[in-house]
C-alpha cells in the first residue's frame, strides 16, 4: 500500500483534434487492490476520440452558423444599399428589439433569438421589384400585396437553412397586428410570437422616425404618441407600455 496522496495506477489519454494536442484526460488510483488494465485504457482511449470528434463537430457547427449568418446578412447588406431608408434599419430595429425585450425579462437565448431575426427581419424584401420598393407615392392595391409577401419570402430564405426555426417564425409574423388585421396570416395578440410583437413595435418606431421614399420623418414624440395610440390595436399594449417606458427614461433616442 502506497504512501497517502501516491499514485498507483495511473492512466493518461491525449486529446486529439487534427492530429493537434488539445488536452489530456487523466485517471489515477490511489488506494485499494485495483489496478487499470490494457482492457481500460482502451475504453478511455475510445472515450477521448469520441469526445474530440464532438468538440471538432460543435466547432465546425459554430463555424457554419457563422459563414451562413454573414452570408444572410451580406444580402440585407446589399438590400440596404438599394435604398437610403433602410441603411443600418435592421441594425437599429435588432437594438431597439434587444433592449425592450431586456427590460420585458427575456432570457438571453431569446434575446439572442431576437439578434438573429432582427437583422434578417427584412430579408425578404430583395424579392420585390425595385419600383415597388422604391415607389415615392402611394402603392396601388396590387403593389401593397407584393409588398406584403417580404415576410413569407424572408421566412422562407431562412428556413432553407433548416437551423433557425424560431427565428424563422419571428420574421414571418413581424407584421401581424395585435388585432388579427395583420398580415401575412392574420394572428392575433397571443398567437403572434412575444418576439414578433417586441420587432413590430421596433420596427414600426424607426420607420416612422427615418425618411422614407414617400414621406419625410416625424418626430420622435409625435411617433411615440402614434405608437401609444395603436397599442391593443395594431401593437401589443404591453409591448408598447415598456416601449413608453424606455422612451420618457431617455434610453431610446435619435438615430
Amino acid at each position: 500500500r502506497g504512501m497517502p496522496g501516491s499514485i498507483l495506477s495511473l492512466m493518461l489519454a491525449p486529446l486529439k483534434i487534427r492530429d493537434k494536442l488539445f488536452g489530456v484526460l487523466v485517471a489515477a488510483i490511489r488506494e485499494g487492490s485495483a489496478r487499470f488494465s490494457d482492457k481500460d485504457l482502451f475504453y478511455m482511449s475510445f472515450m477521448t476520440q469520441q469526445a474530440a470528434h464532438a468538440i471538432e463537430n460543435l466547432a465546425l457547427y459554430e463555424n457554419i452558423y457563422q459563414n451562413l449568418f454573414a452570408t444572410l446578412y451580406g444580402f440585407v447588406r446589399a438590400l440596404e444599399f438599394r435604398d437610403a431608408y433602410t441603411q443600418q434599419h435592421s441594425i437599429r430595429v435588432t437594438d431597439l428589439s434587444i433592449t425592450i425585450a431586456r427590460e420585458m425579462g427575456c432570457t438571453h437565448e431569446e434575446l439572442d433569438i431576437l439578434n438573429v431575426a432582427g437583422r434578417l427581419h427584412d430579408i425578404g424584401k430583395i424579392g420585390i421589384r425595385d419600383d415597388i420598393l422604391l415607389k415615392p407615392g402611394k402603392l396601388n392595391d396590387a403593389e401593397f400585396q407584393k409588398i406584403r409577401e417580404h415576410p413569407n419570402i424572408g421566412a422562407d430564405i431562412v428556413g432553407k437553412l433548416g437551423m433557425w426555426g424560431r427565428e424563422q417564425q419571428i420574421i414571418r409574423c413581424h407584421h401581424e397586428r395585435y388585432d388579427g388585421r395583420g398580415y401575412p396570416q392574420g394572428l392575433r395578440q397571443d398567437q403572434i410570437p412575444q418576439l414578433a410583437r417586441i420587432l413590430f413595435v421596433a420596427d414600426a418606431f424607426d420607420a416612422m422616425i427615418s425618411d422614407r421614399a414617400y414621406r419625410k420623418k416625424l418626430h420622435l414624440n409625435d411617433a411615440e404618441q402614434i405608437l401609444l395610440a395603436g397599442a391593443g390595436t395594431q401593437f401589443d399594449p404591453d409591448v408598447v407600455q415598456v416601449f413608453s417606458d424606455l422612451f420618457k427614461r431617455g434610453v431610446i433616442s435619435a438615430h
